[in-house]
């Protein structure tokens, strides 16, 4: 509807130039003449333009743009100016008695060349808004497309992290449990110690299972627990530091990513009294870096690599700096981007 009006307000315009022209060039004719005339152009024009654009919807199922672009283009021309010419025939045979003395043949040939090269305009007009209208919607098709295919690749991602953070590792879970076996023979103290720091880091992932991001604070909160655990069952075979400033504890992270990142060093690396690993978190540059010295086991438990990778495709969705793997000879190192 506003294109229509857009439309009509520009042919009304070029009438009101011509108008002007005809005032200038015909001087002395009464006032009334000139309404006439202006009106007369206005709603030839608008016929015009209204009749092209039905022939056009009318041919658009048949021929195609894309397939036939001669046939789409010259038909519609050949049509509306064989249609509006036999109007403009008419008219004449019809008034010839009323016209001026002015209107000689050489000068209802002239309007008549006229006539066809503003069909041709009008014609090449329609096709440049349709071809503007029809990409302007392509366009829009193809970015809602992509938007979709982006939001149901992260849904994916999403739900794929979340089923493997919902896992629990039955390796950890059942040295843990064998951990507390024997410290409750032992040391009942460390051994109630050890229940507590359990329990909260399984009350941190029942109560925070359903964000996605948390603050590093209250990651950092939870990995100490972790750590105590870790300490309690390594001893002195792993030294987990952690240096972050208070600046970046405000930031934010995915939920148990530290834990994923010290589980995963811990799979791949040898943890003895006399080759202990040491598993380094500290800020930098904007990033979260877990290093650890690489002694790699010779036997690994099973692993296919997926929490890692599909914890940089979740990155990906949630900041525009990647997640920075740097494996070297001596060192493994993970770099996560702080949210």
């Amino acid at each position: 509807m506003k294109r229509s009006l857009w439309t009509y307000l520009f042919i009304g315009l070029f009438c009101l130039f011509g108008a002007y022209m005809r005032s200038r060039i015909l001087t002395g004719l009464p006032w009334y003449v000139y309404v006439l005339f202006f009106v007369f152009q206005f709603v030839f024009i608008i016929g015009i333009w209204e009749s092209i654009i039905w022939v056009n919807r009318k041919l658009e199922a048949r021929f195609s743009l894309e397939n036939r672009p001669f046939v789409r283009i010259m038909v519609p021309v050949l049509v509306s100016t064989i249609g509006i010419s036999s109007i403009f025939l008419i008219m004449i045979r019809l008034f010839s008695t009323y016209f001026p003395n002015y209107a000689t043949k050489e000068f209802l040939l002239l309007l008549g060349v006229l006539a066809v090269i503003s069909i041709a305009l009008l014609n090449f007009i329609f096709f440049t808004f349709d071809f503007l209208k029809k990409l302007n919607t392509s366009l829009e098709e193809k970015t809602t497309y992509e938007l979709r295919a982006m939001q149901a690749e992260r849904e994916k991602t999403l739900l794929q992290y979340h089923h493997l953070r919902n896992q629990v590792n039955p390796h950890f879970l059942f040295n843990t449990l064998t951990s507390l076996d024997g410290l409750v023979q032992q040391d009942p103290r460390l051994a109630s110690k050890f229940i507590r720091h359990l329990a909260k880091v399984y009350r941190y992932v029942l109560e925070h299972k359903e964000n996605e991001v948390v603050s590093l604070q209250t990651e950092l909160d939870f990995i100490d627990h972790y750590i105590s655990l870790l300490n309690i069952r390594y001893g002195e075979s792993l030294h987990i530091e952690v240096d972050v400033s208070d600046k970046a504890r405000d930031q934010g992270i995915v939920m148990v990513t530290l834990q994923m990142l010290i589980d995963n060093a811990l799979k791949h690396n040898i943890i003895q009294a006399d080759r202990p690993l040491y598993i380094s978190i500290v800020c930098t540059m904007g990033y979260l870096e877990v290093k650890n010295n690489k002694q790699i086991r010779r036997q690994i438990e099973t692993s296919n690599g997926e929490g890692l990778s599909q914890l940089q495709q979740l990155y990906q969705f949630l900041s525009e700096k990647p997640v920075k793997i740097l494996d070297g000879d001596l060192f493994f190192k993970v770099q996560i981007p702080l949210l």
